[in-house]
């Protein structure tokens, strides 16, 4: 087992249980209630998806990628590409809100949800396991601790515990103190 990889991992339930919850608003459209929660449900979105985990992905685990894994090399293109799907996803829900259409937020919310439940699968079910195969385990914990500085430096030492806290105050404001409702694992 990578600790990185595993990282990663736990950063998408963070990421899954945000998405879990603005798909409950979406379906159940309860836009209104929660109107005021929902700019920083986007901040999440813009700071943890894309710059925090995007970027921990982008920065130290891709370019690790050996130049003799081919197929490898071509699952991070296109998950590099698929990262900017998400961003764009996120910056129409930010004007979504600016704009109060209720209708590209809908349309975005639904994209993203769908969008990166997928991203996520391909990341645990086949390019983590690849990259767990073909790292070297030695380079591991430096790539980590790089990885954790540069982080800290960016966000702050509290950021993730920040936007887990963030992720199950949402959680319980939009669909009450203690439920958990589990999204589809599958696109």
């Amino acid at each position: 087992m990578q600790i990185f990889t595993t990282l990663l991992s736990y950063d998408h339930g963070i990421l899954r249980q945000v998405l879990d919850v603005m798909s409950d608003i979406t379906e159940n459209d309860t836009w209104e209630q929660n109107r005021d929660a929902l700019p920083d449900a986007a901040d999440f979105l813009q700071r943890f998806m894309d710059q925090y985990h995007h970027g921990k992905e982008e920065r130290f685990l891709f370019p690790a990628a050996p130049a003799s894994e081919k197929r490898l090399k071509e699952q991070v293109d296109e998950l590099v590409t698929e990262h900017r799907q998400a961003k764009a996803y996120a910056d129409a829900i930010g004007k979504g809100l600016e704009d109060w259409d209720l209708d590209i937020l809908r349309d975005n919310v639904n994209g993203v949800v769908a969008h990166m439940r997928k991203h996520i699968l391909e990341e645990e079910n086949n390019v983590f396991p690849e990259f767990n195969r073909v790292l070297d385990p030695e380079k591991d914990m430096p790539m980590y601790e790089e990885s954790q500085k540069f982080m800290e430096e960016r966000f702050g030492a509290s950021f993730q515990a920040d936007m887990e806290e963030f992720a199950n105050r949402l959680q319980d404001r939009v669909m009450g103190k203690g439920v958990i409702k589990y999204g589809p694992m599958g696109p």
